[in-house]
């Protein structure tokens, strides 16, 4: 179930999830530009007035369904990170592991990593939610890092994690744009875990 939406009644509420939905399919499937109220509509399988009503307008549909992937994204981490501590693995392993999954899934659906970014790459703006959640995240992730990097100072922490990050969504985005420099293959399993390996040495390798 999606957040908000407790106290409305359950044809009500199933619209609007349905709808929060197939807009968030339709980002990940043809882009943030390519995605209007009626591509919106024919996918949720409703009329446009129902998303007018609901939602009263697109830049706010959009919000809300952008949000709901930040939180199923970071929460998600965050949760899996600890369940695996608890489940005996290291902090590396576990790190390793998020980081693996967190890189498959982004390159599964680059339009919705671009659009978490549209106002930072279109406009320079670096005040909207994404950015916001991603920045308390890493703040987050940070914390749970350090026991297992004691040789570096928290600063230093930090800064390996912007360049792990900065590669991922980099990345994410765009994943052949090195190709004439290094073919990487991220759809394979072992290129990806050779980057995640090389990634991983910024924090854990003194």
């Amino acid at each position: 179930m999606f957040q908000g939406f407790e106290g409305m009644g359950t044809k009500e509420q199933e619209a609007r999830e349905r709808i929060l939905r197939a807009t968030i399919v339709c980002i990940g499937r043809d882009g943030l530009d390519a995605t209007g109220i009626r591509e919106i509509a024919r996918e949720a399988q409703v009329n446009s007035a129902a998303i007018s009503y609901y939602f009263r307008s697109k830049e706010k549909l959009v919000a809300l369904a952008l949000e709901a992937t930040l939180d199923q994204a970071f929460g998600n981490v965050l949760e899996d990170f600890d369940r695996l501590r608890a489940e005996g693995l290291g902090i590396r392993e576990a790190f390793e592991a998020l980081l693996e999954d967190l890189m498959c899934n982004s390159l599964r659906y680059p339009h919705i990593v671009h659009a978490h970014f549209h106002d930072v790459l279109a406009h320079q703006r670096y005040d909207g939610s994404s950015i916001q959640r991603l920045n308390a995240f890493l703040a987050e992730l940070a914390g749970r890092l350090a026991p297992a990097t004691t040789h570096l100072p928290e600063h230093r922490l930090r800064l390996a994690l912007t360049q792990v990050w900065a590669s991922l969504s980099l990345l994410s985005m765009m994943p052949r744009l090195f190709d004439p420099f290094i073919l990487l293959d991220f759809e394979t399993l072992e290129t990806r875990r050779a980057w995640v390996q090389q990634a991983s040495r910024l924090l854990f390798v003194p």
